[in-house]
């Protein structure tokens, strides 16, 4: 008996193992953001040809994922990052003399991430400088949103008042008037923005932003189409932000390196299908578009 016990506990124990092994997890965001929808296509579209599984696992957001992608106790190796919050970042480590981003390499770039502000029609909120004065949410901390807005609050020097209500509040709070507007910055359409205007308490409007005290300097101008959202009746001028998937160099060991290449080229090979079938953000994708000077590609 004692034998026969034995041997479970080792086919158990290999059991575990296979599924351990053989696998690239990478840290996405939110089950309702575009990312997580990226990551959930290369599961179910790349994966199949590469050896390999990829788990896609949420998380609270862009800050969420860069602590545990440098936390040497996480287990986490590959994430999606706003490249602004990357920039930020490594502007810290310069500051208060640390080394979070020493590590960190892009493995591939995954398109653009515009800055919706949305509010509700007929507040009388045109453009930034409509802010001043009012209460605006610019989402959780643990949110890539939260350091794109800081950063636009205090290069446009707006006199608002800021709040932390996350992403998936920010509807109930604009509709109660607890708030005046919110940010939100990810790929149009944001499925739960994309809400048909019949069954909507109140019209939103999307905000133009343009660029002034050079708030926008490192930013690309963008547009938000109005086929992107249903209640959306003209194209709106905006800003955008690289997002990119991200190694942290320093926790890769044994076969990751090779892992890591295969998913890179498998994701070109599978671009085709990627568009054809995936998020609507693979369509304006081109994973060779980027600049090394602004950080350093993971070969």
């Amino acid at each position: 008996m004692k034998y026969t016990k034995n041997i479970f506990g080792l086919l158990m124990l290999l059991s575990f193992a296979s599924v351990a092994f053989g696998q690239l997890t990478i840290l996405s965001g939110s089950s309702q953001a575009t990312q997580y929808s990226l990551v959930q296509d290369i599961a179910t579209i790349v994966a199949d040809t590469l050896g390999f599984k990829i788990e896609n696992k949420s998380t609270n957001g862009a800050a969420d994922n860069f602590n545990q992608l440098v936390d040497p106790k996480s287990p986490y190796k590959l994430a999606i990052l706003q490249a602004d919050y990357l920039y930020f970042m490594k502007a810290q480590d310069m500051r208060v003399n640390t080394e979070k981003t020493k590590n960190l390499k892009v493995v591939v770039p995954l398109g653009y991430q515009q800055i919706h502000l949305v509010t509700k029609t007929g507040r009388g909120i045109n453009g930034l400088k409509d802010l001043n004065g009012k209460v605006v949410s610019l989402g959780s901390e643990d949110q890539g949103t939260y350091r794109t807005a800081s950063i636009i609050k205090e290069r446009s020097q707006g006199n608002w008042t800021a709040v932390n209500t996350p992403f998936e509040d920010c509807f109930r709070d604009l509709t109660t008037d607890q708030i005046s507007a919110f940010f939100i910055v990810s790929s149009a359409p944001i499925q739960k923005l994309d809400v048909d205007p019949q069954s909507m308490g109140v019209q939103l409007s999307l905000v133009p932003l343009v660029n002034y005290n050079d708030w926008a300097k490192y930013y690309k101008a963008d547009t938000i189409h109005k086929s992107d959202y249903k209640w959306l009746d003209h194209d709106v001028p905006t800003f955008s932000v690289p997002s990119v998937l991200v190694v942290n160099e320093s926790k890769l060991t044994g076969n990751d390196h090779d892992e890591i290449m295969k998913l890179k080229s498998g994701m070109q090979s599978k671009m085709p299908e990627l568009k054809a079938t995936g998020h609507p953000q693979w369509k304006k994708i081109n994973l060779q578009d980027w600049d090394e000077s602004n950080w350093p590609l993971y070969k």
